[in-house]
């Protein structure tokens, strides 16, 4: 008797295992959330964003001419401070503009931190 339960619960077990197989992820956590008495809905593109990142990108120098953003930070050079600028822009919503090197003067550089002087 208990072969016999346990052959007809194998294809149970099977066929529901290829159900959930079937849902979507977004599916899945629609039915949880119907579960659990809640709508959540949390929507967040991590593809477009990092789409938006690759604009940044660009051609960077060694050379070490700071430059001082409207961030109150201090960038090794023009090249560095518009990549920042363009990352800020994007994760942050934020525009930075350049500042006289006076506003800056008491700042370490902000992309130095990993370079022994």
């Amino acid at each position: 008797m208990p072969a016999a339960v346990a052959l007809s619960v194998a294809p149970v077990l099977l066929a529901c295992s290829c159900v959930v197989d079937a849902l979507s992820r977004d599916k899945m956590l629609e039915v949880v959330g119907t579960v659990h008495g809640r709508d959540i809905n949390i929507h967040y593109d991590d593809l477009a964003e990092d789409r938006e990142e690759k604009k940044c990108y660009g051609e960077f120098t060694r050379d070490i001419d700071p430059v001082c953003g409207s961030n109150g930070k201090k960038y090794t050079n023009m090249s560095m401070f518009n990549y920042r600028k363009c990352m800020i822009k994007i994760q942050e919503g934020t525009e930075i503009e350049l500042e006289d090197m006076e506003f800056c003067k008491d700042v370490a550089m902000e992309d130095m931190e990993h370079i022994d002087e």
